[in-house]
C-alpha cells in the first residue's frame, strides 16, 4: 500500500521531492501546500491549509521543504498529530532544534528522516569500516558557482535566520554530511576567515575538524569559482575512501571497490522508500535518520556562529 505524503513548500526543493515521488510505488504525493496561489504545483492537489493537512489522513508522512528556519515547530506539530516527517535539508539550525524534533518523534513513535540523500552513495563496506582514528585525515572540497543575486534577491535566502547560511548549509551540506557518517560527531571546528555576500550568508568557508576519534577533516565550500566539484577524500592506515562528483572508489585492506555514479532524483527516491518503509513498519531508516544530522548541524552552526561574529 503506498505511503501518502503532504509537501510543505512548492519551491526548488519541493518540486524536487515531488519528481523524486512520481511514478514511486511505495509512497505518493496527497497533498501540496504551498501558500503562494501564484505557484503552479504541476496538477498535485492542494492543502487549505496547515490544519488541513494535519487532519487529512491519506497524510502518513510530511515532506517540509521550507526554509530551515521554520522547520522546527512545524515539524513537531505534525509529529503530535501522528505525522512521519522528512526534512529537507539542512534540516534544523541548531543540534536544540535536532534533539527537540527526535525527542517529539519518540514521544510519537513515527519516524524522522532528512533529505541528505548523498548517505545511499556509501557502500556498507565504507560504513562498516572504522575511521575513528587519529591516524585518519580526511580532505573536503566543494564548488558551485552562485552569483551575488542569488543571494541578494528578496526572500529567504539573504535572511540569515531563515536560511541558516549560504553555500556551506545549502550545498556543503551534503559532503560534510558524509564525512561525519564516516568519521564521528566533531569535537572542535576552527574557521579561516569566511568571505559572505550578506550578513551571514556565507559565499566561502574555509576550516579544520577535529574528530572525538580523533580523525581530522580540512574542508572549503565556495560559491565564488566557475569550477564545479565536490570531493571528500579520507585516507586511513587500513585504507582509504574518495567520493568525488558522486562516484565513490574505496581501498579497504586488500580489495577496492568503484561504484558508478548515481543521479541525485534516484537517490533522493531511495531517500522516499526508506521512508515510506519506516512508516509502514515502524522502524527508524536505516541511512536517512535524523539522529545522523547532529554532527552536521554542529559545524553549520559554528559557521553560523563565526559569520555573526565577523559581522
Amino acid at each position: 500500500m503506498s505511503v501518502g505524503v503532504g509537501i510543505v513548500g512548492f519551491g526548488a526543493a519541493g518540486r524536487q521531492h515531488a519528481a523524486a515521488l512520481g511514478g514511486l510505488g511505495a509512497a505518493e504525493v496527497v497533498a501540496v501546500l504551498e501558500q503562494d496561489i501564484a505557484v503552479d504545483v504541476g496538477g498535485l492537489p492542494r492543502a487549505g491549509s496547515w490544519r488541513d493537512m494535519l487532519a487529512d489522513p491519506r497524510v502518513e508522512l510530511v515532506a517540509l521543504c521550507l526554509p530551515p528556519g521554520s522547520r522546527a515547530g512545524l515539524a513537531v506539530q505534525a509529529l503530535e498529530q501522528g505525522k512521519a516527517v522528512l526534512l529537507e535539508k539542512p534540516p534544523a539550525v541548531s543540534v536544540s532544534e535536532i534533539d527537540l524534533i527526535a525527542a517529539a518523534g519518540r514521544r510519537a513513535g513515527r519516524p524522522v528522516g532528512v533529505m541528505l540523500q548523498h548517505r545511499m552513495r556509501l557502500p556498507a563496506t565504507a560504513l562498516a569500516a572504522n575511521w575513528a582514528d587519529p591516524a585518519v585525515t580526511a580532505v573536503l572540497e566543494v564548488s558551485r558557482f552562485r552569483p551575488p543575486a542569488h543571494y541578494r534577491r528578496a526572500g529567504w535566502r539573504s535572511d540569515a535566520t531563515s536560511a541558516f547560511g549560504g553555500i556551506a548549509a545549502h550545498l556543503g551540506v551534503h559532503y560534510l554530511d558524509l564525512a561525519c557518517q564516516l568519521l564521528g560527531d566533531p569535537e572542535s571546528v576552527r574557521l579561516a576567515p569566511s568571505r559572505a555576500l550578506a550578513p551571514g550568508i556565507d559565499t566561502r568557508v574555509t576550516g579544520h575538524i577535529e574528530f572525538r576519534g580523533g580523525a581530522t577533516l580540512a574542508f572549503t565550500v565556495t560559491a565564488e569559482s566557475s569550477v564545479r566539484t565536490e570531493r571528500l577524500q579520507i585516507l586511513g592506515p587500513d585504507g582509504g575512501l574518495c567520493v568525488a562528483d558522486g562516484m565513490v572508489t574505496t581501498q579497504l585492506g586488500d580489495a577496492g571497490q568503484t561504484l558508478p555514479t548515481v543521479p541525485t532524483a534516484e537517490l533522493r527516491r531511495a531517500v522516499y522508500e526508506e521512508m515510506a518503509e519506516a512508516v509502514t513498519t515502524g522502524r527508524p531508516p536505516r541511512r536517512c535518520h535524523l539522529e545522523g544530522a547532529r554532527a552536521v548541524t554542529e559545524i553549520l552552526a559554528s559557521v553560523a556562529q563565526d559569520l555573526a561574529v565577523a559581522a
